[in-house]
């Protein structure tokens, strides 16, 4: 029943699958849930809730609301579920690494001044710690709720992602600190890195089996 549609598609219904929503509700919801792993911003989630419509796995009834207008409340459809236990029973897809524009500049932080690269790593820190507080608090939060043992592992992998990530900031503080070394080798640097990624990744094709 399952059709080749994007994964947010299929979250998207997941979530409503949870429990009925507004439009309004549902980004919020995607926002402290899902938010963390997989951000769907609120023109995604209207721009998906059509297609879902569209397909006949979402429908929604209006709820009358006092001094306000009224709201459209969601919720899927038989068919929606049957699509939604198709998509889970499939193996996951593998995806690629996270778009991460502090990756992006510390890349090509070889132009950078050193000011400049402390205060980039200082940044990305802040926003780690921040993003690392309001998971322990989500996580603590989802402890005294007995039907929320998938979303309180979800957010532990989100934390221990972030302090894995601060663990790296400290190593790489500190050997910036370091006394750096003189080049042995005129070879460009960032060609000699694509080289040997081609290289690991033929050998990691080759080791599981494929060309």
């Amino acid at each position: 029943m399952a059709f080749d549609l994007p994964e947010t598609t299929y979250a998207v219904l997941g979530l409503l699958d949870k429990r009925p929503a507004s439009g309004y509700d549902l980004a919020a919801f995607a926002d402290r849930s899902l938010g963390y792993f997989w951000p769907i911003s609120r023109t995604l989630v209207y721009r998906e809730l059509a297609r879902l419509e569209s397909l006949g796995w979402v429908g929604s009834e209006p709820v009358p609301q006092d001094r306000l207008p009224d709201k459209r409340v969601w919720s899927t459809t038989e068919d929606g579920r049957g699509a939604l236990a198709s998509w889970l029973a499939q193996p996951a897809v593998a995806g690629g690494a996270d778009r991460n524009g502090f990756l992006v500049k510390f890349f090509f932080g070889a132009r950078m001044s050193q000011e400049a690269m402390r205060t980039l790593l200082d940044d990305y820190r802040e926003s780690l710690e921040a993003t690392r507080a309001d998971l322990a608090a989500l996580i603590e939060h989802l402890a005294r709720i007995p039907d929320a043992r998938m979303g309180r592992l979800s957010a532990r992998h989100g934390l221990l992602t972030a302090e894995a990530r601060l663990g790296w900031i400290d190593e790489v503080t500190a050997e910036l600190a370091a006394p750096s070394h003189p080049r042995t080798s005129d070879t460009d640097p960032d060609g000699a890195f694509a080289a040997d990624r081609h290289a690991v990744s033929v050998r990691t094709r080759q080791r599981f089996g494929h060309r």
